[in-house]
């Protein structure tokens, strides 16, 4: 029968240290080794996390923006059209609604009415001008033919006078005669010119009925134009290419005057809004390059620049802003909204919306974008 040596024999020693170079160390080496490998795979691809990290600010409280117009009505009245559905494409001056255009209509017509009939009246009152001017000219025809009337009897008068005293010719009868007709000349004379007076007024007063004309036909013009617009109104097109939101309003439902009717989404005019911790925001300055990141799709890379920052904290703007002055102060860090242009990409306008969340890095080592304009934020961002 063998016998097993005891654990502190020499035999036994020998067999751990063999079985310990044979299989432990080898494995700890490979083990080691492939830790290494994965250390520098991991920081090479991450180096920016190690020896730059600064360089990059990111935050996922950022959210994609867009000018979002909404459609009222700007005259009231019952929607007869509604050609468009809910969340629709559209392009520039498609139709959206129509609103019922009768009574805006016979506005038109009966403001264009009133514009034909004081022009009317305008023609006729230059007839009458032409009438009248030609009855002044009459007159001061007349006058001029009634001076020469004066002057003739008034010479007769005069020379038979003479001849009467002289008692060479004449009679006192031919004195008289002469007298009588020089003032009845006189007195047609006065009669001419009250009536050349009496039809200068008359002239006078059409240039005032003129004036009063025009100012209606001005004022009618401005009927016209009013009712033209309102009528124009009734159609609600759309501003700009794009999509369409909701509806506000269904075919034959009343709308005042400002009542929304839809909203639209001009695409792809979209930006990024990411709000960076004041902490965050030491080095971000205008045209500086960006990355985002849409959570909707985490495959979609978007790039862009910093394009602006807001004037004030979100804190500052509010409905009801801190009051520190309270006493029961709890230091909290505020948040600045940074405005990130996202470059031309065919995916903005298919699959990006306002609103969705996104994650923006900004790269606060690198220069200005390429094309990245400035904007008067650059001399409250700059360096001291």
């Amino acid at each position: 029968m063998t016998e097993t040596p005891p654990a502190n024999s020499p035999s036994a020693h020998t067999a751990a240290s063999s079985w310990l170079s044979r299989w432990l160390y080898p494995a700890l080496r490979i083990a080691f080794l492939i830790f290494a490998a994965w250390l520098i795979w991991y920081t090479a691809g991450h180096w920016d996390r190690w020896t730059g990290a600064a360089r990059f600010e990111s935050t996922d409280d950022a959210f994609v923006a867009g000018d979002v117009t909404p459609l009222s009505a700007r005259v009231s009245g019952y929607i007869t059209e509604m050609p468009v559905n809910d969340f629709q494409t559209i392009r520039k001056d498609d139709l959206i609604a129509v609103i019922d255009p009768s009574d805006y209509q016979a506005q038109l017509d009966l403001a264009q009415a009133n514009l034909a009939a004081a022009q009317a009246t305008l023609a006729n009152l230059e007839n009458q001008r032409a009438v009248q001017q030609a009855l002044v000219r009459e007159a001061e025809a007349t006058i001029d033919a009634t001076e020469a009337d004066v002057l003739r009897y008034q010479l007769e008068d005069q020379r038979q006078r003479n001849l009467y005293k002289t008692g060479i010719a004449g009679t006192q009868q031919l004195v008289e005669q002469a007298d009588d007709n020089a003032k009845k000349a006189m007195a047609q004379r006065r009669l001419n010119d009250a009536q050349l007076d009496q039809q200068k007024a008359a002239l006078a007063a059409i240039d005032i009925q003129e004036k009063q004309l025009r100012a209606q036909i001005h004022a009618a013009e401005a009927q016209v134009a009013l009712a033209s617009d309102n009528l124009r109104y009734t159609r609600i097109l759309s501003p700009a290419d794009g999509l369409v939101g909701q509806r506000q309003v269904r075919l034959g439902q009343f709308v005042n005057v400002g009542t929304q009717v839809i909203a639209v989404l001009p695409l792809p005019n979209l930006w990024v809004i990411a709000n960076y911790k004041e902490t965050q925001v030491t080095d971000i300055r205008t045209g500086q390059p960006a990355r985002v990141t849409v959570d909707a799709f985490p495959d979609l890379k978007l790039t862009g620049h910093v394009d602006s920052w807001s004037p004030g904290t979100g804190s500052t703007f509010a409905l009801l802003p801190p009051d520190n002055a309270t006493g029961n102060f709890t230091k909290v860090v505020q948040r600045v909204p940074v405005k990130i242009v996202l470059d031309s990409n065919p995916s903005l306008g298919a699959l990006v919306r306002p609103g969705m969340s996104v994650e923006a890095t900004v790269d606060t080592g690198a220069g200005p974008a390429q094309g990245a304009g400035t904007t008067t934020s650059d001399a409250a961002t700059a360096k001291p």
